[in-house]
């Protein structure tokens, strides 16, 4: 028996979230934690991956910090306008933040969850991906794509 640390759990909530609203608004949305698995699978597909970090310090003289971090969201669609809708879908759901959950994993397998806190988002940026080449050169997974860029917070002291 194993338990992810914060950084997995962060991004293992996000996945669980955005799977549970996608299984329940949409038909045949994908997500992933694996950037090179996106490439494997049917479109559309969001990969969720957790990236820069920064821990600053609660307070002077103390070890205890608040982390921070960036999580990129990729969005691969099959279409412009289905990359926007997307997007703005992400976007909808995301910004109120979601559950945080404590992982139990067996076997390599998420064996229970625990909520303990809330996500918090403090920032969202959406960039378009723009390859500067025409969609039809392009792998079909490249052609529509769109990238969300969030900073998030679980908003305590971790000692």
């Amino acid at each position: 028996m194993a338990t992810y640390r914060t950084s997995r759990n962060l991004e293992a909530s996000l996945i669980d979230f955005l799977t549970t609203n996608f299984n329940a608004d949409w038909t045949n949305v994908s997500v992933e934690k694996s950037f090179a698995r996106v490439y494997d699978i049917n479109l559309p597909t969001i990969c969720v991956r957790a990236n820069n970090t920064s821990h600053n310090k609660a307070e002077i003289g103390g070890d205890s910090t608040i982390r921070t971090v960036q999580v990129l969201i990729d969005i691969f669609a099959t279409s412009d306008g289905q990359k926007l809708d997307l997007t703005d879908y992400i976007v909808e759901k995301l910004k109120g933040g979601c559950p945080y959950y404590d992982y139990i994993i067996v076997d390599g397998v998420v064996d229970s969850k625990t909520a303990n806190g809330r996500i918090r988002v403090t920032s969202l940026e959406v960039t378009p991906i723009d390859f500067d080449t025409d969609k039809d050169r392009l792998d079909v997974h490249d052609r529509y794509r769109s990238l969300l860029t969030l900073s998030i917070s679980l908003g305590r002291i971790e000692a």
